[in-house]
């Protein structure tokens, strides 16, 4: 009979096996571009998303474009991936930080959603078209089922110096809350906040200008999204900072991460 083992990591299905912890794993993608966009929204209406125990430190969403190439953990394969972050301070017993709290992220593959969730990112599924990059502009689009709910849209305008892309190169945390449901009964097995430490290492990028468009779906075109969009559509775009695009690599530090307290 099967039996799970002392010091192992299991994921689901668990009875297959889990694998020895190793404390210096890392998650590296060597190839990705990143472009996030970022503006200042009511606070009030957003603080409605952030769970107790943390506290939103300025009314700023960023929606954060990356299309991840080589990636190593999944033998060189490659995915879309955005999020919308918001920053944050947490001020627990142990843990005394600042981190940018995920809101929900949109992926295009199934295997970094099921790994992410499990650790407490809210992933979910869309369908994120490549970057169409024409001359010096960048534009994507998020789906499901056809129809369209986000578009993205950049024009790279000054190249940053070289001082600039080093003072990039930084270490920063990334805050998940890690919700299980019970089973038959309403209410939570798990609920508790997590953080994961991550690295970037740009090697060029730019200063833009960009725009975005949500667009709100009803329950027959997306019954599992539609209110996560809706509400994130309703939040207004009050002041839009400049638009940043990166390509470098980056490493999540996921042994590194832990449950807040």
């Amino acid at each position: 009979m099967f039996q799970f083992e002392e010091g192992k990591c299991y994921k689901m299905p668990a009875h297959f096996g889990g694998a020895p912890f190793d404390p210096d794993a890392k998650a590296i993608y060597d190839d990705v571009v990143t472009v996030d966009f970022c503006y200042t929204t009511d606070a009030e209406k957003l603080c409605n998303y952030i769970p107790e125990g943390l506290e939103l430190i300025k009314p700023e969403l960023t929606i954060e474009f990356q299309q991840c190439r080589q990636v190593q953990w999944m033998a060189g394969s490659s995915y879309n991936l955005v999020g919308v972050t918001v920053p944050v301070q947490f001020d627990g017993q142990n843990d005394h930080l600042e981190g940018a709290f995920v809101l929900v992220m949109w992926e295009n593959k199934t295997t970094p959603i099921l790994t992410g969730n499990m650790m407490g990112v809210p992933k979910i599924y869309a369908d994120i078209e490549d970057l169409h990059p024409f001359a010096d502009d960048l534009r994507t689009r998020l789906s499901f089922e056809g129809k369209t709910f986000l578009e993205l849209e950049a024009t790279r305008k000054t190249a940053m110096s070289e001082d600039q892309i080093k003072a990039m190169a930084t270490d920063f945390g990334s805050i998940g809350w890690r919700y299980i449901p019970k089973v038959g009964a309403p209410g939570a097995d798990l609920s508790q906040p997590i953080l994961f430490p991550m690295h970037r290492s740009p090697r060029s990028g730019w200063i833009g200008t960009g725009a975005l468009k949500w667009t709100e779906l009803t329950w027959y075109q997306n019954p599992m999204q539609f209110y996560i969009i809706n509400e994130l559509a309703e939040l207004p775009m009050l002041d839009m900072a400049p638009v940043v695009i990166t390509q470098g690599s980056q490493v999540l530090m996921e042994p590194r991460g832990h449950v807040l307290s």
